[in-house]
């Protein structure tokens, strides 16, 4: 007897230009039942992964040689060649880091490892970018989206990821607004009229955020968007998933450059406001392992950071914390900034416990002979800025750069952040050790730029160092920046052992900041916002 009926064959492999493709098998003659493939769309909705700090390789432009290369975590084979990254960075100076991660001569470089693990070709992965980013913090959540995001639906029904896990109440995932619902089937069924394509939105990291979103915007409108219209494909807008820094550099796309191609924003664990951290790198340097390759100490840090608009940018801002004081000096309680000013009164301060007091001069110019000779280069050199100049002229740009994104957020934007009692960050950050008359009044007897100071004043000598942080967060980014975004935010996901819900608080443990895509809760926020934005397409 004939089978009848229909088979409804799988599409699980992707072709070179990152069309589904679906395999039939040879049946036995009696089985004449029709082999069926669901018509793949022609309407795209490109989502931009736009990484954090440091995330993005980077070349010169004047060699063209690699000039960093974030150490990849992902097999032992990557983690033998982060050591060997490590050795190489020990014997980097300064100086050298200073010349090499300059931003003016340094652009994003493409020629990184990339693992699609197995979603599209390496080479289309390429063609999009992904060999601009870090590949072990980025590449796995890139994959994830493209798998799952193009794996909705089949046949009307829902496919079994999205039927279970995808369709729960956002209220499990720490979502507190409480204003956003679980997805519907209809809603689900709008997102599968489209595929969805991840590119990289990779960045020049060391220059202002302003500049790199203007760079995104002539990616976009260049390459990604024409990438489409050539080949007769439906992509008009974009969406952006950032981590990180990354929000920073797409909300001045949004909300400086008043960018029209965008279907909406996901943010993931952004310094929406800054973090305190920035302070502690620029005094005390990096901790563990991190320190070898960005920075050790004071010295090591400034000397790149100084330079770096884009970095100094993650400097807590005017309203940091409802523009609370967050910086403590000693234990008698002198908290700054005390006039809301902390570009003044931190970091173009000079005192002991400004951002580069003046007895570390010597560290914005780390080539020059002497600490004279960094203040002096100014008056030697005639039109050639001073070091300490230079530093002021970009914190100047800072202060302009915080204002004009200000509790500005895009519409529609999602945002998930760590409120966890274990990841500890500095929220608020304490020299502490003593009390003190004054703090005004102290000068520095020795820094030993790694947090330890030691001062003398009216009451004698003290000594001070940075305490370790104290307040929630996700190790880097306090819940209190994290929380920040509200206006235009249609959803904000708080997790972590001090969040909401029962999968927001899974393991009663959270994520670190680094490491935070690898968080089922965070791809979760993610995907859940990449449908929610796609019901705004309307080319499909």
């Amino acid at each position: 007897m004939d089978e009848k009926g229909e088979v409804l064959l799988p599409t699980g492999d992707w072709d070179a230009d990152g069309r589904p493709v679906a395999r039939a098998r040879l049946t036995a003659l009696k089985d004449q039942r029709e082999k069926v493939v669901e018509a793949d769309t022609d309407a795209v909705i490109p989502v931009i992964f736009v990484p954090g700090i440091m995330g993005t390789n980077l070349k010169s432009t004047i060699t063209g040689d690699p000039v960093w290369r974030p150490p990849n975590t992902d097999g032992v084979g990557a983690i033998l060649g982060a050591l060997g990254q490590m050795v190489v960075f020990l014997f980097r100076g300064a100086a050298t880091r200073q010349r090499l991660l300059n931003p003016l001569t340094s652009e994003v470089d493409e020629r990184g490892s990339l693992d699609a693990e197995g979603t599209i070709p390496e080479a289309l992965a390429r063609e999009r970018g992904w060999g601009s980013l870090m590949r072990s913090a980025y590449n796995p959540v890139m994959a994830e989206m493209h798998r799952k995001l193009n794996d909705l639906m089949s046949a009307g029904k829902l496919q079994p990821w999205w039927s279970g896990d995808g369709v729960r109440a956002p209220a499990e995932y720490g979502e507190q607004n409480g204003m956003s619902a679980a997805l519907t089937p209809e809603q689900c069924k709008k997102a599968a009229h489209y595929r969805f394509e991840v590119w990289s939105g990779g960045y020049n990291w060391l220059q202002s955020n302003r500049l790199s979103a203007r760079d995104m915007i002539a990616r976009i409108d260049q390459v990604i968007l024409p990438y489409y219209a050539k080949r007769g494909v439906r992509a008009k807008k974009v969406v952006l998933v950032t981590h990180s820094m990354g929000g920073l550099v797409s909300r001045a796309i949004s909300r400086l450059e008043n960018y029209g191609n965008l279907l909406g924003i996901s943010h993931g664990v952004m310094p929406a406001t800054g973090a305190a951290a920035t302070y502690h790198h620029c005094r005390a340097g990096y901790t563990g392992v991190s320190s070898i390759i960005l920075g050790r100490n004071a010295g090591e840090v400034i000397a790149i950071l100084a330079q770096a608009p884009g970095g100094l940018e993650l400097l807590p801002a005017a309203d940091y914390n409802q523009g609370k004081p967050w910086l403590q000096l000693g234990d008698n309680g002198a908290r700054i900034p005390f006039n809301g000013d902390p570009y003044k009164e931190i970091y173009l301060n000079t005192k002991w416990y400004g951002l580069v007091p003046e007895g570390n001069t010597e560290l914005l110019d780390p080539s020059a002979p002497t600490a004279e000779a960094a203040s002096a280069r100014e008056e030697e050199d005639g039109p050639t800025l001073s070091a300490r100049t230079s530093f002021q002229i970009n914190i100047e740009g800072v202060q302009f750069f915080h204002k004009d994104i200000s509790r500005k957020y895009h519409a529609p934007s999602y945002v998930h952040y760590g409120d966890d009692a274990k990841q500890l960050s500095w929220g608020e950050l304490h020299w502490s050790g003593g009390s003190m008359m004054s703090a005004d009044g102290m000068e520095t007897v020795s820094d030993n730029r790694n947090g330890k100071v030691k001062l003398k004043g009216p009451g004698g000598q003290i000594k001070l160092e940075i305490a370790d942080p104290a307040d929630p967060g996700d190790g880097t980014v306090p819940a209190c920046s994290g929380a920040a975004p509200k206006i235009d935010v249609l959803a904000c996901f708080r997790q972590g052992s001090l969040g909401t819900g029962e999968y927001a608080k899974k393991g009663k443990k959270g994520y670190d900041h680094q490491g935070s895509y690898n968080d089922e809760r965070t791809r979760w926020a993610t995907l859940y916002a990449a449908v929610r934005l796609a019901q705004g397409a309307d080319w499909a």
